[in-house]
């Protein structure tokens, strides 16, 4: 009886392994029966009994190794739970970069949605190690045995991995995060860059914009536009879609119903990739996003002289006449999204730094109902200015865990629809402030998405955007039911604000109806499918493993109910798209050098500290140099003051650098050699001041440039000034030796490489 109750615990786990699944299904408000569960849910019992066995031969090769490789393998588990609920794909390992990032970890794990399950489920793991010693499970004498009993155990499992579903709902979770990891790594295509001379046309549009019919009557230009992007909302919240497509969804943005009456909806709307940084680029670019998870193309922008850059919409505006500001909840450090906004010419640039007071307290920023309140003073002030005005909202409170109370969050039967309605909420106050400003009748308003957080049952729902055009031009609601994306976004609006716009201007209005349809490419990098479209409703995938499908949607449309999905054997097809793939990720910077930030002045507090720079998500190419370069002039600093500079990234190497009034101004390199091709590699920097000065005078630091540079042979070692005592600490090498250099502070700390 004794030794029965010794096999409770990983009884215990096995359901609660098992058990996830169901409890996605239930807060996902996923209808399944029995047949489509228990397929999967078997496949979670027998991979939950291979772990167990495999730790327990660990076990007997070393009780430490044991809990620790149990201790990864259950917050894995249940880092795929958290991101199947919040983005409908399990995590791939290249992005679990990000997990390492502070001020992603501040915001993710600000609230933990299954906090009860995730105890059970960590407690019975640990416990069945403990309790499985005292069971002789396997006759393994020898240290030797039980270590061949482990490698050969694991080897057995991940070789099912491999081979396993890499969807969530056919497979287990773990499992498939490894078999789409492991596909992405090793499905090569580089040779496809054999591009067409017409490639553009190909992957864009051959029309000319002015080709559709106008479908907003007549109106005479020069008019405002406020762009609403809403972080994650999908295409299937909106109502006038739901309809459309008769695709019910729990989740409904009942607010947009008071634009009903002059509105314009695409029901098929598409957002090319996921993560934010790259639907904003798109929205303001008129460019396909990179389709990958390498360098977003925001920064590679950034990298180019200002002389030559492509004029964004922003800038393009502005040439027009038109005041400009951006407004987001997020801070602006993160992922530079401050310094790519103010590259695209936006006049004002406002991040969450501004907000203060919010209703509920976020990791992330303001909730969305802080934001869209506290927004109105900046939008009134732009109005104040007596001239048109382009003015673009980003929200943060729908980004998981969500900007929402416990106890509002009880009313709903998840997180996110909580999330989703106190957006809705929100929104419905700030449309009646709208439709009561002065300006109400000379506004466009557009509400979009800058990613799409997944829609159950979708093939492509995490690339289904939401968009909604209301305006007093826009007579009745008008469906417009061909298919866009972001990328679209900017002609349309130089197609509203400029009725003298060039009549050849090649490319597609969402303000248009055209006869025939056109290319559409879109991604997830989650996972790497490529999709592509040149027929409503007809849509072939590329996934990670290189196999193509064609889905056709039951409808007609780009988005439906059902599918029906089609193994093709064209390789020509697949080929093309692949090639059209790696001609829109192909880098524009060389990755040899990427400014990450410049001009940047960042007031002092005295013990504050203050984020410099956080989360940007670069690639760094395998064996190769890396530089990481501050340049700095901190002023008014007295002589008792004293800055520190904190240096840390996900690898492992941190530095921290003191900086007092001999040395105020210079340049500190943080130098690593990495070897293999990292994605989304991403650093933080900080500073605070230390100071016994009561002047009251107001201290600065002046960020002049952070770069990122990449050599494949070592970097000759600068000369550097002698650093105050105690100016190294924390890194993972001692810094290089130091030399006078006269008033110029310049440093360079050597730390070992740990990016394997």
């Amino acid at each position: 009886m004794k030794k029965r109750l010794y096999l409770l615990p990983s009884i215990l786990f096995l359901l609660f392994f098992a058990y996830g699944r169901i409890l996605l299904y239930l807060q996902k408000d996923i209808s399944v029966d029995f047949i489509s569960i228990y397929a999967p849910a078997l496949k979670d019992i027998g991979i939950g009994i291979l772990i167990l066995l495999f730790l327990y031969a660990l076990s007997k090769v070393s009780l430490i190794a044991s809990y620790v490789l149990a201790l990864v393998l259950g917050i894995f588990h249940l880092a795929n739970v958290e991101y199947i609920y919040a983005l409908d794909h399990v995590v791939n390992l290249k992005d679990i970069t990000m997990a390492s990032d502070k001020e992603f970890i501040a915001g993710t794990l600000f609230h933990v949605s299954f906090p009860v399950y995730s105890i059970l489920l960590m407690a019975s793991l640990l416990a069945s190690i403990f309790c499985q010693r005292k069971l002789p499970l396997l006759p393994l004498k020898t240290k030797r045995y039980s270590l061949f009993a482990f490698a050969g155990l694991l080897i057995l499992y991940l070789a099912l991995a491999v081979y396993s579903s890499g969807d969530w709902k056919n497979g287990n979770f773990v499992s498939a995060s490894i078999r789409n990891s492991v596909a992405l790594l090793t499905f090569n295509d580089e040779d496809l860059t054999d591009y067409p001379p017409d490639i553009e046309r190909q992957i864009n549009t051959s029309q000319q914009l002015k080709e559709g019919e106008y479908l907003l009557g007549n109106h005479t230009g020069k008019k405002n536009i406020l762009m609403v992007v809403m972080e994650g909302i999908p295409g299937a919240y909106s109502p006038a879609n739901q309809e459309y497509l008769n695709i019910p969804n729990e989740i409904k943005l009942t607010s947009l119903d008071k634009i009903k009456a002059h509105s314009l909806i695409l029901p098929n709307y598409i957002t090319h990739n996921n993560q934010t940084i790259r639907g904003m680029y798109s929205l303001v670019s008129g460019d396909y996003p990179k389709l990958d998870a390498s360098t977003p193309k925001a920064y590679e922008y950034l990298q180019k002289d200002p002389s030559y850059r492509e004029e964004l919409l922003p800038k393009l505006l502005k040439n027009r006449g038109y005041n400009t500001a951006f407004i987001q909840g997020a801070v602006l450090e993160y992922m530079s999204k401050g310094d790519f906004m103010t590259a695209a010419g936006f006049d004002t640039v406002i991040g969450g730094e501004s907000f203060s007071n919010p209703y509920v307290p976020f990791g992330w920023g303001p909730d969305d109902k802080a934001f869209f309140e506290q927004s109105q003073k900046y939008i009134d002030e732009l109005n104040n200015k007596g001239k048109p005005w382009f003015a673009t909202m980003l929200t943060v409170g729908t980004h998981h865990p969500y900007a929402v109370t416990d106890d509002y969050a009880k009313n709903y039967p998840s997180r996110k629809a909580a999330a989703v309605a106190y957006l809705n909420e929100a929104l419905s106050g700030f449309i009646d402030y709208i439709d009561h400003s002065s300006f109400a009748k000379d506004t466009l308003v557009l509400f979009v998405s800058d990613e799409s957080h997944g829609v159950n049952d979708q093939p492509f729902g995490s690339n289904w955007g939401i968009f909604a055009a209301y305006s007093p031009d826009i007579n009745g609601q008008i469906i417009n039911d061909g298919v866009f994306g972001q990328k679209d976004i900017l002609l349309s609006l130089l197609d509203y604000a400029d009725p003298e716009l060039d009549a050849y201007t090649t490319g597609r209005s969402v303000f248009r109806k055209y006869t025939e349809d056109s290319p559409i490419l879109f991604a997830s990098h989650y996972n790497g499918d490529v999709f592509y479209s040149t027929e409503k409703g007809t849509v072939y995938q590329v996934d990670n493993s290189g196999q193509l499908y064609s889905l056709t949607s039951e409808n007609g449309e780009l988005f439906s109910g059902k599918y029906e999905r089609t193994s093709l054997s064209d390789s020509a097809m697949k080929k093309k798209i692949l090639t059209y793939r790696n001609y829109i990720d192909k880098s524009s910077a060389e990755d040899q050098r990427i400014v990450i930030t410049k001009d940047k002045e960042i007031p002092l507090a005295d013990g504050s500290e203050s984020i410099i720079t956080d989360g940007q998500f670069i690639t760094l190419p395998a064996e190769s140099y890396v530089d990481v370069q501050v340049d700095y002039a901190a002023s008014a600093m007295a002589d008792p003051d004293w800055l520190v500079l904190k240096f840390e990234d996900y690898i492992g190497h941190k530095s921290v650098r003191m900086i007092d009034k001999q040395n105020g101004s210079g340049a500190i390199t943080f130098r690593f050699y990495n070897k293999k091709v990292v994605y989304g590699y991403a650093f933080n920097l900080k500073t605070a001041l230390h100071s016994n000065d009561y002047s009251g005078a107001d201290k600065s630091i002046r960020i002049n440039r952070i770069t990122a540079e990449f050599s494949k042979t070592a970097p000759s070692a600068a000369p550097t000034a002698t650093p105050s005592p105690g100016a190294s600490a924390g890194s993972s090498a001692a810094p290089s030796p130091t030399a006078s250099s006269g008033p110029e502070h310049v440093e360079v700390v050597d730390m070992d490489s740990g990016s394997e």
